[in-house]
């Protein structure tokens, strides 16, 4: 599950493709922390956070509200629905240890899907970043 940790900075940050940039199990820690606080706000369901974990698409829309609940709640994704690219790079400073190469990938997982359009639903808008992240992640070898 080296992946999980970016799709919660990814998707939780620039989804961040770091997944091998990270301290996993930290990650892990903090997304499931924040997830199961954002269950009961958006009616999410066990199912929705195990896809979420597994890096699986979300099957109801309440999963993609868990996404996109987590995501706020990392600070990544703003208030109008769209990526926070400076709060992005924060965390991934973060992940990352400062570690220059895991810094610039995920800078530039999170830089491609920034530039995405997404929805004006955030719900909708969190599910497009998070398949970003992970194609992206993908793209890097981090899958």
């Amino acid at each position: 599950m080296q992946s999980t940790p970016i799709i919660l900075v990814a998707i939780v940050l620039l989804g961040a493709a770091l997944v091998r940039a990270f301290d996993e199990k930290e990650a892990m820690a903090k997304l499931m922390e924040t997830a199961e606080g954002c269950i009961p706000e958006v009616g999410a369901s066990d199912a929705d956070l195990q896809e979420m974990v597994k890096k699986q698409p979300a099957s109801t829309y309440a999963g993609k509200c868990l996404r996109a609940c987590v995501m706020k709640s990392f600070g990544v994704l703003g208030a109008d629905g769209k990526l926070d690219t400076e709060a992005g790079r924060e965390k991934a400073k973060q992940y990352t240890g400062n570690d220059p190469a895991k810094l610039k990938i995920a800078l530039e997982i999170g830089d491609t899907c920034a530039a995405l359009t997404v929805p004006d639903d955030h719900c909708e808008a969190a599910e497009a970043y998070g398949a970003c992240f992970k194609s992206e992640a993908k793209k890097h070898g981090l899958f």
